[in-house]
């Protein structure tokens, strides 16, 4: 396993594996000075995760806006080496704190229990984030 900076050519390859982000807005996460776009590649060099940090310079803070695997190579440790690749990056960079958020269960979102198991703690609550049936999202932060 491998966790680096993504380059623009691997762009369509974590397009496919996000469901969120396109190839075209992937390649401009690279000229964004507060952004991080990570890789995490398998064994043999193939793009399994990635994951997208987003620095804010005046609190010092990390924001996970992406982390995502490969579906089928779910369940064997990529999430978790993604996560703390995703961490060291942030701390690397500055931040004091890396920060994402879910609904009120994180039992209802994998990428929550995700953040809980590996020692990310509930630190707030906003009842008006969502736009939806549950507006309430649960912040979870990691001190760096």
């Amino acid at each position: 396993m491998k966790i680096r900076p993504a380059k623009a050519s691997d762009a369509a390859r974590c397009a496919e594996i996000s469901a969120v982000r396109s190839a075209e807005e992937l390649r401009k996460l690279l000229k964004q000075d507060d952004t991080q776009w990570l890789v995490l590649e398998d064994d043999g060099g193939v793009i399994v995760g990635l994951g997208i940090i987003h620095h804010w310079a005046w609190n010092k803070m990390a924001w996970i806006w992406d982390l995502t695997v490969d579906e089928r190579m779910r369940g064997k440790g990529y999430g978790k080496a993604l996560l703390k690749g995703m961490l060291g990056a942030a701390k690397k960079a500055g931040a004091r704190v890396m920060m994402d958020f879910g609904p009120p269960n994180p039992h209802d979102c994998s990428l929550c229990e995700l953040l809980v198991y590996n020692g990310f703690r509930i630190c707030g609550t906003n009842d008006r984030w969502f736009d939806h049936k549950c507006p309430t999202a649960v912040f979870y932060g990691y001190d760096l």
